[in-house]
């Protein structure tokens, strides 16, 4: 089914050639004079300028001769679904144009040749669709009779060649070539095509820039009439214009290898690049070699052809590679030598080849820094999250302290009461706020813990000492509120009570808050004054504390007794 459906197609495709009529287009004679052994271009337009439409095109003659005729193509960019035909001299069938010839190419609605060859004179038919309005398109066409002839005069001195330069910010002139070598006299009107647009106030032989910019560059065409008496057929030539900078002055410069030596691996394969940066020039030939040196001998590197990096208007990068298959040990005692080259000089880059030593090391090296590096960053971590490490381990571990110990209170709090040393405390929370009612809302309401406030769980009645040793006996903790009120009145009995029964005790552990700065005075029992310095103290740090969420619970919860 695929092959008969490529055969229908390629019926349908001569029918549509057989079926077109060219009869009723407007016709033009162009004639392609060129020099043989000279790369020259030519193009074909699929509209033609107003003024030779008119000349060419006369309608009235057209249609008294001829009967009705197709439009003339006009406004190349309104041309859509533009088509090219040829037809030999010989007069054979109409064959299409599409890609498949390998001088001849079609670019939007115009035709480029690529050489001067006699085989591609003939008949070229253009059929395209004019948009007249956006919901209207009209059929046009155009028939070119192209003549293709080599110059059969030697050239002259002063003829204009196809390829021209214009440099930026100077005057210049693009000129036609052939209409130089005429003189003054009889010198034909020109109509100039850039890229393919008409120049409607160029009509001499050579357009005047007075300051030229980069958008002058492109590729121009001159039509002209071949002799005053022959009107019907025009000359053509076309003219590749590069705006170019002034010729550099300074010879090339080796941007790669940019050093003398080049660690490698024996036993690898290797890929030297020689990178050349080369300074603009109207006519550069660069030259880039490898050469090996080596005993006293020297010797050309066999590479391939050197290809371009980078094309600016200012410079020129290309590079030439070699290959190592195998870097051995002969190689580390050879010299490579990069060769560059243009009019204006040469460079040389020495380069020699060393193994590569210490990689083991410094991979050893890397691996120690970040075992050191990760364990620093690991001792950082528990450094400053150690409480809450400690506090998950608890709960993990499910290890409940309270189970058969026979205590009645998680902890026993003391602090100093107002009143005692005759004053009231100027801070915003005072230690009595602290243990009757932060510590309750907090440790009993919200984490469950036993306390043992003595105005709250203790009758009143009973001999101080005594309730004081009972209540701290039948506690898991104590927990003592620091502060000069606490350690110059008489509540420093309950620390110096629960020191003396925390040695014979080992469930009783002793937690100190330090609620304010102080200084431990002189009559400090000996017993108390080591136990400042040896048992847990945390620090009240004011409003900054109250939240239950803060450090300061998360360190007194790591010292409570863990429940199951």
């Amino acid at each position: 089914m695929l092959a008969w459906g490529w055969v229908f197609l390629w019926l349908l495709g001569r029918e549509r050639i057989a079926g077109l009529n060219v009869a009723g287009c407007f016709i033009q004679k162009l004639l392609w004079t060129y020099c043989p052994g000279k790369e020259e271009e030519f193009v074909l337009f699929c509209d033609t300028p107003e003024p030779q439409r008119s000349r060419l095109f006369p309608g009235n003659q057209h249609n008294r001769t001829q009967g009705p005729r197709a439009l003339p193509c006009a406004g190349g960019k309104d041309l859509v679904d533009v088509r090219w035909y040829r037809q030999h001299r010989d007069g054979g069938p109409v064959e299409a144009i599409a890609g498949g010839h390998s001088h001849v190419t079609q670019r939007e609605s115009t035709l480029h040749f690529s050489s001067p060859e006699a085989a591609q004179a003939g008949t070229y038919i253009c059929r395209a669709r004019i948009r007249s309005a956006p919901d209207v398109q009209v059929t046009c066409c155009l028939k070119t009779l192209l003549e293709v002839a080599p110059q059969t005069t030697a050239p002259c001195a002063a003829s204009a060649p196809h390829k021209q330069y214009l440099l930026l910010g100077t005057v210049g002139s693009i000129r036609c070539p052939r209409l130089s070598c005429r003189g003054n006299t009889h010198r034909p009107e020109v109509t100039w095509y850039q890229n393919g647009r008409v120049l409607p106030g160029e009509k001499s032989d050579s357009i005047l820039l007075e300051d030229i910019y980069d958008y002058h560059q492109g590729t121009y065409v001159c039509d002209y009439t071949v002799s005053p008496n022959v009107t019907s057929w025009t000359a053509r030539a076309v003219v590749q214009v590069r705006t170019i900078v002034a010729d550099t002055k300074f010879k090339p410069d080796i941007v790669y290898p940019a050093k003398d030596t080049l660690e490698v691996e024996l036993g690898k394969p290797l890929t030297l690049p020689c990178t050349v940066r080369f300074g603009f020039q109207r006519d550069l030939h660069p030259v880039i070699r490898w050469y090996i040196k080596s005993a006293g001998q020297q010797w050309e590197f066999p590479t391939f052809q050197e290809k371009s990096v980078k094309s600016t208007m200012e410079e020129e990068v290309m590079e030439r590679v070699i290959f190592l298959k195998e870097v051995t040990q002969s190689d580390l005692g050879r010299e490579f030598l990069c060769f560059a080259q243009n009019s204006i000089g040469n460079v040389t880059r020495s380069l020699r080849l060393q193994e590569k030593r210490g990689v083991l090391l410094f991979y050893v090296l890397l691996g120690t820094v970040s075992i050191l590096v990760g364990v620093l960053a690991a001792g950082v971590l528990v450094y400053t999250y150690w409480i809450e490490i400690l506090l998950l381990y608890q709960t993990c571990q499910r290890k409940g302290e309270t189970l058969g110990d026979k205590k009645e209170f998680d902890a026993f709090v003391s602090y100093a009461k107002w009143g005692s040393m005759g004053s009231e405390d100027e801070a915003p929370l005072s230690e009595e706020q602290l243990a009757l009612i932060l510590f309750p809302e907090v440790l009993e309401n919200k984490y469950g813990f036993t306390l043992c406030l003595l105005e709250r769980d203790v009758a009143p009645g009973g001999v101080y000492s005594e309730d004081i040793v009972n209540v701290i006996k039948k506690s898991r903790r104590g927990i003592f509120i620091l502060s000069p009120n606490y350690l110059n009145g008489p509540q420093l009995f309950e620390l110096q009570a629960a020191v003396n029964l925390a040695l014979n005790d080992q469930m009783l552990k002793l937690i100190l808050i330090k609620f304010c700065s102080f200084q431990e005075p002189e009559s400090l029992p000996l017993l108390v004054k080591k136990a400042l310095r040896v048992l847990p103290t945390i620090t009240w740090r004011g409003l900054k504390s109250v939240a239950p969420n803060s450090r300061f619970w998360t360190q007194v919860r790591c010292h409570m007794p863990v429940k199951s």
